[in-house]
């Protein structure tokens, strides 16, 4: 008897520190919105599904025209993982190496440019890195909100 109620204590035990570690999970609901840089040329757009799926795209304008664009796709699990869509073709898939309530770093050191994708949101703003996986050769967009007519 005492060792069905020392199973039962260390089984409830278990289960609360399991759901006391869910609850404590990083999640990337920060993410989400419509993001401009300040001179209007680059956008990133962000919606989360009832699934747990983050869904973006991301324009780079010339003149008012459509010069870039990549469908992106963020998978949910115990390491996320961003899938790109550039220019349509893909994807291509950089897991989650690192993920707090404020940043996500995405790397795949197999794949030719970029190698590693990191966002991080600083207060208002929203910051993306790309670079090759050692750091180097980094492109730095810097987001803020969108005006409210242009989402």
């Amino acid at each position: 008897m005492k060792q069905i109620l020392f199973s039962a204590i260390l089984l409830t035990g278990c289960a609360l520190s399991s759901q006391a570690d869910e609850a404590a999970a990083p999640t990337l609901d920060w993410l989400t919105g419509c993001w401009q840089s300040e001179d209007g040329t680059s956008r990133e757009v962000w919606s989360q599904s009832e699934d747990g799926y983050f869904f973006g795209y991301a324009l780079v304008l010339n003149d008012g025209k459509v010069v870039f664009f990549e469908q992106m796709r963020i998978d949910p699990g115990a390491a996320p993982t961003f899938q790109a869509y550039p220019r349509g073709a893909g994807p291509s898939g950089f897991p989650a190496v690192a993920v707090t309530n404020a940043s996500v770093t995405f790397a795949n050191p197999d794949h030719d440019y970029p190698q590693k994708i990191t966002y991080t949101r600083d207060g208002n703003a929203l910051n993306a890195v790309i670079s090759l996986i050692d750091d180097t050769q980094q492109g730095t967009f810097n987001f803020m909100p969108c005006p409210a007519d242009a989402s």
